[in-house]
């Protein structure tokens, strides 16, 4: 589902220098207190993605003992925060083998090498199920998908898509416990997509109560005249 704007525009795909001195295959970042590397060449859209700063932030905070599991992990950055704030166990899930062994890098980076942290490379939507039906739980989940509508035509099938694993989310977290769920699909409001999660918990037999909204920083700016602009939309919830 994940969306890819060259494929509208009929442009090549293509990776070169554009200015200025060529770059180390690997670039070191500081955010706050934890430390990331970023491909550029090879990452996804910027090699990482700064507009999840504050929901980094926020999940760090809410996760001391917690096993926590992070759901389209990429390069692992929720996992490393959730270290960060006392997580006790961690799994991040992703689709891409090479996004995983940099998360693996990134704990290593910030000392977490020894930490109880599984890397698993596979569909979301598979595994959520899998650890459904093995009757696995968690204390905190994450879910940070990837664009689901490219257009407004894709909202229909982009909804179940999100509904999907908002409910498996739920019923893999214990009494109790906090979804962190995000849509990045600027054709989804925000209005419909906590409606989503809503069917979702009606679905899944839960209850959850939204504790915080959660969006881009500040330094990401939406314009009066781009609604679409406005494309994080990120819910924290308590499910019951």
């Amino acid at each position: 589902m994940a969306f890819c704007p060259l494929k509208l525009t009929a442009l090549p795909p293509s990776v070169g220098l554009l200015a200025g001195a060529e770059p180390a295959d690997r670039v070191e970042i500081v955010e706050g207190a934890c430390r990331f590397e970023v491909d550029v060449r090879a990452g996804h859209k910027t090699g990482f993605y700064l507009d999840q700063r504050p929901s980094r932030q926020r999940v760090s905070e809410c996760v001391s003992g917690a096993e926590v599991l992070n759901c389209f992990s990429y390069s692992g950055a929720f996992g490393v925060w959730a270290l960060k704030g006392g997580a006790k166990r961690l799994v991040n899930i992703d689709t891409s083998a090479p996004a995983l062994q940099q998360a693996e890098r990134h704990l290593a980076l910030n000392g977490y090498e020894d930490a109880d942290a599984d890397h698993v490379v596979g569909d979301v939507f598979h595994e959520l199920r899998r650890f459904r039906d093995s009757r696995a739980t968690f204390d905190t989940i994450v879910l940070d998908p990837p664009k689901f509508a490219a257009s407004r035509e894709h909202v229909a099938k982009a909804s179940r898509g999100y509904k999907d694993i908002n409910r498996l989310a739920m019923l893999l977290l214990r009494p109790g416990g906090l979804l962190f769920t995000f849509s990045c699909s600027g054709h989804v409001t925000p209005d419909f997509f906590q409606k989503i999660v809503a069917d979702a918990a009606i679905d899944a037999g839960r209850d959850a109560q939204i504790l915080d909204r959660l969006g881009c920083a500040a330094d990401h700016p939406v314009l009066a005249t781009f609604p679409e602009g406005h494309y994080l939309k990120g819910l924290m919830l308590r499910v019951s």
